[in-house]
């Protein structure tokens, strides 16, 4: 009990830091029993974000207790409705079980998610996600009774369609809670989604009435509004993230530069766009030569480009609030070379080293902290490099993806790092570098030797893109000590991350 007096003694800011600092470890659940008033005190911190995994039609005893909703402020609903695959092969296959749609969830029950949603006072945040690749939508009247809760501030949708079937009535749109972060991803099955095209009409509605209030958009390219973006102002949006095939027409196209004027605010555009099948690259041009516009975004931070081209006047144009750029693939180039077939509705016209060397030549960003460059080396490559490191001094980190063409002579690891070592801020090194043995791990380890080597920093923390017939892994290296000064210099997995982490075409 001297204990619990203690605790009680305590300010109440600084018992919630420590309930805090106990939450990653789990210490906080052990401690929450030890007595009632700890229980009630640690409550708020313990069930502050709650998931609820649904198979069947919610109701009351599929759901969290209501003891808990007072201390609910994030909610994850993640659906594992046996009526997931009903899209899969013939419908004669599969019996529906709580719906009438094959391609509609028929377990997020509206009337009851209005009714519990509505009673979480400090419910402030909802994803709403599946895991697994199906098709597999979400109808308006689930979704107006989620994005209807009162204090709701952030919505994230994953992997379902959006209302694939039904558009919303003027009244239900003017229920909409005045979100500031909306999110709706899909990171599967993206050729899914042009087949149902009244998405786009839906998310238009949605995101116009949450245009006062909308500070972060987050929306797969297939299914997005553009009309909407470039007809409205928005007043408040901070960060826009597009992601997936830009299908646009290269001749009634409006340049980004122009289509997003109306976001005066913006510190975040990013725009990880693929290119469909003998698609034009000049479409993913955010300012060509021979329009005319002004640059609408003065406090812009963070930029991702796909497929940079040099003819973009936007890169003469950044202001010198750049802190993080991306000049890339998407997907990655060796995603491309790796999964051709998967990939083989998309392009990947991958920017030359002489390229981006034109490019990062137009740019003053003289607060830069963050850089990623995808090329492929040509004559130009020692070049570009000893540019990235005298123009580029201030960077803490760094990811960069080199293809290097068999039959032409490029730069050698060891060129590389030593360029790469004369960045004397940089904490954080990703790298991907294209070989005849790349897929060998043991290439892999002899390049995250070298490199960690000639950098010879061990604070260093270096990350290498490992890819073979089966899957890609970020893998953490740090040097080996040597017991002997003859003996080679080797690398081995950080022991800290060792499992690595596993990555995707379109992350």
């Amino acid at each position: 009990m001297e204990d619990v007096d203690t605790l009680r003694r305590l300010n109440p800011d600084v018992i919630l830091h420590v309930f805090e600092h106990l939450r990653p470890q789990s210490g906080l659940r052990s401690l929450s029993t030890s007595c009632r008033w700890v229980r009630e005190e640690t409550m708020p911190v313990l069930f502050r974000r709650c998931r609820a995994t649904v198979a069947r039609p919610l109701c009351a005893e599929r759901f969290l207790p209501p003891p808990l909703w007072l201390h609910v402020c994030h909610l994850s609903l993640i659906d594992r409705c046996p009526d997931l695959v009903a899209m899969r092969g013939a419908p004669w296959k599969h019996r529906l079980r709580f719906s009438d749609d094959p391609l509609l969830c028929g377990i997020m029950d509206p009337a009851f998610l209005r009714s519990v949603l509505g009673a979480m006072p400090r419910l402030q945040s909802i994803y709403l996600s599946f895991i697994c690749r199906e098709v597999h939508g979400i109808g308006w009247d689930t979704l107006e009774a989620i994005l209807s809760t009162p204090l709701l501030r952030t919505l994230t949708v994953e992997q379902f369609l959006f209302s694939p079937r039904q558009t919303p009535t003027a009244v239900s749109i003017e229920s909409l809670a005045s979100l500031t972060t909306f999110q709706f991803v899909h990171a599967a099955l993206r050729s899914e989604l042009c087949r149902y095209p009244s998405q786009e009409g839906v998310l238009g509605l949605v995101i116009t009435k949450l245009r006062p209030t909308l500070e972060s958009l987050l929306l797969p390219s297939e299914v997005t509004p553009f009309g909407t973006l470039a007809d409205n102002q928005w007043p408040r949006l901070t960060e826009l993230r597009l992601m997936g095939v830009l299908h646009l027409n290269p001749d009634t196209h409006t340049p980004f530069v122009t289509l997003f004027a109306g976001m005066p605010k913006l510190r975040v555009l990013s725009l990880e766009l693929s290119l469909p099948k003998g698609g034009d690259r000049q479409v993913l041009q955010l300012w060509p030569k021979n329009h005319e516009a002004r640059f609408p975004w003065p406090d812009l931070e963070d930029l991702t480009v796909s497929f940079p081209s040099p003819d973009d006047r936007i890169y003469s144009h950044l202001p010198p609030t750049m802190r993080c750029l991306s000049l890339r693939c998407t997907p990655h180039h060796c995603f491309y070379m790796w999964q051709s077939r998967k990939l083989s509705r998309i392009e990947s016209p991958i920017t030359h080293a002489s390229e981006m060397l034109e490019i990062l030549s137009q740019i003053e960003a003289p607060r830069l902290e963050y850089l990623q460059v995808e090329y492929c080396a040509d004559a130009a490559e020692d070049d570009l490099l000893r540019h990235m490191t005298q123009r580029c001094s201030q960077l803490r980190s760094m990811e960069i993806h080199c293809i290097r063409p068999y039959n032409r002579s490029s730069l050698s690891d060891t060129d590389l790092a030593l360029h790469l070592a004369k960045l004397s801020n940089l904490s954080t090194l990703r790298a991907y570098i294209d070989s005849e043995h790349a897929s060998q791990f043991s290439a892999l380890r002899q390049a995250a030797a070298v490199l960690a080597c000639k950098l010879a920093r061990p604070d260093v923390r270096l990350w290498l893109l490992w890819i073979d017939a089966h899957s890609a892994v970020w893998y953490p290296f740090r040097l080996v000590a040597v017991q002997d000064i003859d003996e080679d210099v080797r690398a081995e997995i950080d022991p800290r991350d060792h499992d690595g982490v596993p990555v995707f075409p379109f992350a």
